[in-house]
Formats: C-alpha cells, structure tokens, sequence
C-alpha cells in the first residue's frame, strides 16, 4: 500500500512539474508573438494555444487525483488522450492555415 501512496505521490510532482513548464513555455511564446508584433493568425496562436491546454488539463487532473488517489491510472489515460488530441488539432491548425 506505501509503494501506491508513493507512486501517487510522484505521478503529482511529475505533473505539477509539466504543468508549470507548459505555462511558462505559453509564457514564453505569448511574449515572442507580443514583442515581434507578429499578426494573431491561427498559426501564430495555435502552438501556445496548445501549451496552455496542457498546461490547464494538467491542474485538472492534479485536483482529480489529489481527490481519488485510487483513480490515478484512469485519469492519466483520459490525461493523454485528451492532450494528444487537442495537440494534433493545433498542429493540424498549424499546419493548415
């Protein structure tokens, strides 16, 4: 049972760790398209589009773990493929326009 609460436990740290290393990639990008005064097009905005999503997926699923510790795999699965998709959606995005 420790070695759960312990796998728990980093699961959170890896994800609080991902979650603010998108925010700030987001940062970072929303400022080179501010500074640059680059034109908001859909494929100017969509790769930071895409760190805040994850950014934001990942504070959701930390507070649904940090609730019911026990569903952890679940909500990491349901984690992946919801990001995977929406990061294919803004390349897709990128790509097309």
């Amino acid at each position: 049972m420790e070695t759960e609460d312990m796998n728990t436990d980093r699961v959170r740290h890896v994800l609080t760790s991902l979650m603010i290393l998108s925010f700030l990639i987001f940062g970072g990008l929303s400022a080179i398209i501010l500074i640059t005064d680059t034109p908001l097009t859909t494929s100017s905005v969509s790769l930071p589009f895409a760190f805040l999503f994850v950014s934001a997926m990942t504070l959701i699923v930390t507070g649904q773990i940090d609730e019911r510790p026990k569903l952890t795999k679940k909500y990491l699965r349901q984690w992946i493929l919801v990001c995977v998709f929406m990061v294919l959606v803004a390349a897709l995005a990128f790509t097309l326009a």
